[in-house]
């Protein structure tokens, strides 16, 4: 049973789930510069700026995942 129904707006979210960046007004801030100098022109963090590395890791000698992953699950046969 569903109680204590209120419009929205009328209650403050929990501390744990506020995101700082809108009371200071980034996504306002980002869109307009966005729309002022093109899409990709402005991001978060590192966003864009660098490409992969260069080397990626052998898998030759990979664990077999057994526990993690059904497509690895081994199958026994009684004959």
């Amino acid at each position: 049973m569903v109680t204590d129904l209120r419009p929205t707006g009328n209650q403050s979210p929990l501390e744990l789930f506020e995101n700082p960046h809108e009371e200071r007004g980034i996504g306002t801030l980002m869109e307009s510069v966005s729309k002022k100098y093109g899409r990709g022109s402005i991001g978060l963090g590192s966003a864009g700026l660098r490409g992969g590395p260069d080397w990626s890791m052998k898998r030759d000698m990979l664990s077999p995942r057994y526990t993690t992953h059904w497509d690895e699950l081994l199958f026994v046969k009684a004959s």
